[in-house]
């Protein structure tokens, strides 16, 4: 009887860690779910306003908002179809388009569930130090959790904007009697770099980089709710 109640102590922290990763697992699947139905809403809100402007002639509103559909829900087959629809070159890098496969979000809640469940396995490690299941579901989700960080830290790293307007000019300096390198059309998508004074850095998907008033943009990130 002494031995049956000195071994059962052993098994309550990977039974306990076993219950809590498949509880947090469980959990974000169901917040992730839940999360892409209403960013589907979302984005379906901006489908909506983007054939509206395409009604209206207006390109640039148009491809405003149909990239932002695309910001928000970018696995949904109606988002895809209406930005592709739209013949707007994409001038994010391959990397970062990828990255958007998940959203910033999503990654967000990756990263949160996947350090609960690492923080909660180095603590039955440090408790139980002989526990080796502890030990490779700590590591696992340590690993997990910085992926997580990275990508989402990644995916927002540049900043996809959308000329409005009719044109606007791409300047080769930062202020408004300088060269125009080009003109660049409305609805072009941009990613935005630094800003200075009135004016901010811009590389279209030609890799064309210059400088344009920061009227001339808007940033697809914003606005979307």
């Amino acid at each position: 009887m002494k031995a049956r109640m000195s071994r059962a102590p052993k098994w309550l922290p990977r039974v306990a860690l076993a219950f809590v990763a498949c509880v947090a697992i469980g959990a974000a699947s169901f917040a992730t779910r839940n999360l892409f139905a209403e960013e589907t809403r979302q984005a379906q809100a901006f489908v909506d306003e983007g054939h509206r402007a395409l009604m209206r002639n207006d390109t640039a509103a148009a491809t405003l908002a149909f990239e932002r559909a695309r910001w928000l829900a970018p696995r949904a087959e109606a988002v895809r179809s209406a930005v592709t629809n739209v013949g707007v070159k994409d001038a994010e890098p391959f990397f970062y388009r990828a990255l958007r496969l998940v959203t910033s979000r999503e990654w967000s809640l990756l990263a949160t569930t996947c350090g609960w469940i690492s923080g909660i396995g180095i603590a039955f490690v440090v408790v139980r130090s002989r526990s080796r299941t502890a030990q490779w579901v700590a590591l696992a989700a340590g690993g997990a959790f910085v992926l997580g960080m990275v990508a989402m830290i990644e995916s927002n790293a540049s900043s996809p904007a959308i000329v409005m307007g009719i044109e606007a000019p791409l300047l080769v300096a930062p202020y408004a009697t300088a060269p125009i390198e080009r003109s660049l059309p409305a609805g072009t998508m941009v990613i935005l770099g630094r800003p200075y004074d009135g004016f901010v850095h811009v590389e279209d998907s030609d890799g064309t980089s210059g400088w344009m008033r920061t009227s001339g943009v808007e940033c697809i990130a914003n606005s979307k709710s």
